[in-house]
């Protein structure tokens, strides 16, 4: 038996028009047709960006998205791209992985610092990264084992650009793609 879950597909009540899905941990957001987000699951720190911290077993609207044309998340926190290539955040921010410039969780999403023209976000549980269309990356939040490729091991509470420097194996590179796990962050 399964004390919780479900072995076999249920229907997620109240999502129609996904276009897309971001989940991990307890938690999971939908992107929705027209770019509004809903969010279920387990509310602890913000994650479900309904104004609460409170869980929720059926989705419930993240409050202030609107356009979203992408999500990312880790369960603990989320983040939508919206339009200008801006990209809000809500949830855990232990680390500074709402790129806010605290390290304060948050329940509504807020405005990370210095993005605009992003083409894609990624984010995990330790730290958040930034595709732009020139083939740059700007990544921020937990950096403890220097995932976010900036050549240091330094926490980043704002986004800080992944090293392209000479030495570096982005050297004289485009980046086309972002991709990251738990403590690494890999770039196409």
């Amino acid at each position: 038996t399964f004390p919780w879950g479900s072995p076999v597909p249920v229907q997620v009540v109240g999502v129609t028009g996904a276009t897309q899905l971001a989940t991990g941990g307890a938690s999971a957001c939908a992107l929705i047709a027209g770019g509004s987000v809903k969010c279920w699951g387990l509310g602890d720190d913000g994650a479900l960006g309904d104004g609460s911290n409170n869980s929720s077993n059926v989705p419930v609207d993240v409050v202030g998205i609107s356009g979203a044309t992408q999500i990312s998340g880790s369960g603990r926190s989320f983040c939508a791209l919206v339009p200008g290539g801006t990209i809000k955040c809500w949830g855990y921010n232990g680390s500074g992985n709402l790129g806010d410039g605290t390290a304060v969780n948050s329940n509504v999403p807020v405005d990370v610092i210095g993005i605009s023209g992003a083409i894609q976000v990624e984010a995990t549980v330790s730290g958040t990264c930034a595709l732009f269309a020139d083939g740059t990356a700007k990544c921020w939040g937990d950096n403890h084992y220097g995932q976010l490729g900036d050549g240091t091991t330094i926490n980043r509470l704002l986004p800080v650009a992944v090293n392209t420097a000479p030495g570096s194996a982005l050297y004289g590179k485009t980046v086309v793609a972002l991709s990251a796990g738990f403590y690494h962050s890999l770039a196409l």
